[in-house]
């Protein structure tokens, strides 16, 4: 299988594990041009896997000045092959606050997270915010997709039979490019397990505010799905 392959059946995963996914892009791109007025955007794209989101930007503002960052040697794998060399793609760690160093640049209009970040405890996101807050440079915003129930905690759910799941990390384990990354990658999460922690936006909302300093919003609402936007005045 190719890289592009690989791509196609992560996709697939995301479509079935988190369905909204698509239509969270969508309205993520919307919002970057709407803010744009014309001019090549800088985006952020934090924990950006394998580049969906960078790569849907492109088709919509192709001279937007896009960076990567993601920590998994899998996904930077393959977003290293399925981007085009004008994005930034960068490894860093969103756990160690000097994540910011290995950035190309200092400023961004955007800074965007799409269902990256719940993996994080409270105390780090809340840091990460205010870290976000510190990249935005004057009429550029913050915003984070992600479940927000208004319960604090969804329970994982997993469906009867093959996992399709685990398939996927069997055949990417197996895939003599690939397979390498996913050695890398077991050294780098170690056993750090991941939070799954889903607050609701209003938590968002205050952890914003303290980063940002003016009124975030809820942009917009999907199901538990919501995303939450802050903005930088001119």
């Amino acid at each position: 299988m190719t890289l592009g392959d690989w791509n196609d059946g992560w996709e697939c995963l995301m479509a079935k594990y988190q369905p909204g996914r698509e239509r969270a892009i969508a309205r993520m791109i919307d919002l970057v041009a709407s803010r744009s007025e014309g001019a090549a955007p800088r985006v952020l794209d934090v924990g950006g896997g394998t580049g969906t989101l960078c790569s849907r930007l492109l088709e919509r503002l192709p001279g937007a000045e896009l960076t990567l960052v993601d920590l998994d040697p899998v996904m930077l794998t393959i977003a290293g092959a399925s981007l085009p060399s004008s994005v930034e793609v960068v490894r860093a760690d969103l756990r160690d606050p000097d994540w910011v160093t290995r950035l190309p640049y200092d400023g961004y209009d955007a800074v965007l997270a799409v269902m990256a970040l719940h993996y994080l405890p409270p105390g780090r996101l809340t840091e990460l915010y205010a870290e976000f807050a510190g990249l935005v440079r004057a009429g550029g915003f913050v915003a984070n997709v992600d479940d927000m129930p208004a319960a604090a905690v969804v329970a994982a759910t997993s469906d009867d039979g093959e996992d399709p799941w685990s398939v996927w990390w069997e055949g990417v384990a197996a895939d003599p490019v690939l397979g390498p990354a996913v050695v890398e990658r077991a050294r780098s999460f170690g056993d750090s397990p991941s939070a799954e922690w889903h607050p609701p936006a209003e938590w968002h909302l205050r952890a914003l505010e303290a980063g940002l300093g003016e009124g975030p919003v809820v942009a917009w609402r999907d199901g538990i799905q919501a995303a939450v936007v802050a903005f930088r005045r001119h």
